[in-house]
């Protein structure tokens, strides 16, 4: 038999259960999330892929043939200034040189041949004004500052070499000058005037 204070024990523990269920609900609602911790990434490099033996290219360092470079450079020197034709001619006038058997058989001994001497300093060098064409030898630097025209002159060299173009242009001329000298080859016995090409003047020498 139940008495009164038992009820209200009954009635006490009953309240303080809803409240406990009550409790649990609302944290469990609110409660925070559990933060996840943040694992350590590892670093990404950005760069190239690595190179394997079987993907590695073999550049071979090739020597460029000095031929283009010396005609190119007499071409410069000798008629940068000059229109195509002009500037053909005496890339002709090299090459029917090594052509003759009473010059040097390739382009760069062509371009550069002269008398040499030993100067103060000791150096073989060549003598002043006694080259084939005189900008071998006048004492001045030998780079071209004109880039283009340079690089004008190298593509020229190449069609001449490679290619033939404009091969014959001067009728096999070897020699020529400027208009406004008149060298004393051109009373040599056998020298035959052929025509003004551009700014020069073209002979060919028949022995």
């Amino acid at each position: 038999m139940f008495t009164p204070e038992d009820n209200l024990n009954s009635a006490v523990s009953a309240v303080a259960l809803v409240m406990l269920l009550i409790g649990t609900m609302y944290y469990a609602i609110n409660a925070p999330e559990k933060e996840t911790p943040i694992q350590p990434q590892p670093e990404v490099v950005i760069g190239p892929e690595p190179v394997t033996p079987a993907d590695e290219q073999i550049v071979e360092d090739v020597e460029p043939d000095p031929a283009y470079q010396c005609l190119a450079l007499n071409i410069y020197f000798e008629s940068r200034s000059d229109n195509l034709a002009g500037r053909a001619a005496v890339a002709d006038v090299v090459l029917n040189r090594v052509d003759d058997e009473f010059y040097p058989d390739d382009i760069c001994s062509v371009v550069k041949q002269t008398v040499y001497v030993e100067n103060w300093k000791g150096n073989i060098v060549p003598k002043r004004n006694m080259c084939q064409f005189s900008w071998y030898c006048d004492g001045l630097s030998d780079d071209p500052k004109d880039t283009n025209s340079f690089i004008e002159a190298l593509e020229l060299a190449h069609e001449v070499i490679d290619e033939g173009k404009w091969r014959g242009i001067t009728e096999g001329a070897t020699h020529y000058h400027a208009p406004y000298v008149r060298p004393e080859w051109v009373n040599d016995r056998g020298m035959t005037y052929i025509g003004g090409i551009g700014a020069h003047e073209f002979y060919n020498w028949k022995r």
